[in-house]
């Protein structure tokens, strides 16, 4: 049973060898055209402020605020882009 199996193993390897030569793929480049639907538009980056270490807490939680509101503002925008281009 062994044996066989080692023999037609063996078989296999060669003919797979032996076709390699002969057999080999060929690759064929297909060039498409791809339709963009739209530029995509600019979105400012928010200019966040830096939240100092030494301000009081109502500064800091301001600030805080502050960048929040510009980062909603600049999500809201993002997604009016995304619509745009769908």
């Amino acid at each position: 049973m062994k044996k066989s199996s080692l023999i037609l193993f063996l078989l296999l390897i060669f003919l797979l060898s032996a076709c390699s030569p002969f057999c080999k793929p060929t690759v064929k480049y297909i060039e498409k055209p791809v339709f963009v639907k739209c530029k995509v538009p600019e979105v400012p980056e928010s200019e966040l402020q830096n939240i100092p270490e030494n301000a009081t807490y109502p500064i800091k939680l301001q600030i805080i605020l502050n960048n929040y509101l510009k980062l909603q503002k600049e999500n809201k925008m993002l997604r009016e882009a995304m619509k745009v281009c769908q």
